[in-house]
């Protein structure tokens, strides 16, 4: 069961699945049935995609120290199991979307999410380090669905806000993640930035894109919508903290483990998507 669990890498997928509650949240405070129908769609969806991912890859994670242990690799799960685990959970979380929310339309969109990720941007990595830009929009499109799912705008400012919030938060995301593990990454085969700028050179950039991610963290407080004052100072003080603790930490640092800046550009985002849900459900009381 946990072997499983890891499969569909289930952490990961829950943030997807708060990203969706989120974007719902922030179009309609009031929670229907339908958005819980649409949040439990896109999660089940998104770990059958992260199921099919980790099938994809299998090969390639068999050959990093990082990701050798994983389930399928390491032999906990044959290729079969995969395969069945990832068909069932999309075409369930579907199923689910389509059923219970009397729309087909977020049953589209997640479906493209899944073909982005799936389809484009797994297969393209291995080629290209272009590859982050389709999984970049896939990675903002459940915030998307979620705030289409609470009837907002489709086009709206903050319809456009949780697009680049979501992908500007992916790409030093994946940025610490190539830091963190640069050893495995400059002696891979998969292309990346290492293949081509020095560790200090990446830094500078990925300093630029905290900057820009504070910026759009930081227009979410001037919302016109009913949202709770407290969560408005909440949401600015956490967007002014994130570029703070890179700044300082790049500073100080003695090692290159960036884990804990890893976990608190995660927290950053999670910490914004809690303020600014709880605010907007008790403003508009």
């Amino acid at each position: 069961m946990i072997a499983r669990v890891l499969l569909a890498k289930v952490p990961l997928c829950l943030l997807i699945g708060c990203a969706a509650f989120f974007g719902a949240i922030l179009a309609d405070p009031v929670v229907s049935t339908r958005v819980l129908f649409v949040v439990g769609g896109v999660f089940f969806v998104a770990t059958g995609a992260a199921s099919l991912n980790s099938l994809q890859e299998r090969v390639l994670d068999g050959k990093m120290g990082r990701t050798k242990d994983r389930p399928l690799p390491s032999g906990q799960i044959t290729t079969r199991q995969a395969g069945w685990q990832a068909l069932i959970l999309i075409l369930g979380g579907l199923l689910l979307l389509v059923i219970k929310t009397g729309d087909a339309l977020p049953a589209v969109m997640t479906a493209f999410a899944v073909i982005l990720y799936n389809g484009i941007y797994t297969p393209l990595k291995k080629s290209s380090v272009l590859a982050i830009i389709p999984g970049a929009i896939c990675g903002a499109l459940p915030a998307y669905i979620g705030w289409l799912a609470g009837g907002g705008e489709g086009l709206g400012f903050t319809a456009l806000l949780l697009f680049a919030l979501f992908i500007l938060w992916q790409i030093p995301h994946f940025w610490l993640i190539l830091l963190n593990y640069q050893d495995e990454y400059v002696d891979g085969r998969l292309p990346n930035l290492l293949h081509q700028f020095r560790e200090n050179t990446l830094k500078r950039l990925f300093i630029t894109w905290i900057g820009a991610l504070a910026f759009i963290m930081l227009m979410f407080a001037t919302l016109s919508y009913p949202i709770a004052n407290a969560a408005r100072y909440g949401v600015v003080i956490n967007a002014l903290c994130l570029p703070g603790i890179f700044l300082l930490w790049l500073k100080l640092r003695k090692s290159n483990d960036y884990r804990l800046l890893f976990g608190a550009l995660n927290c950053a985002l999670f910490v914004h998507m809690l303020i600014l849900g709880a605010g907007r459900m008790v403003g508009q009381q």
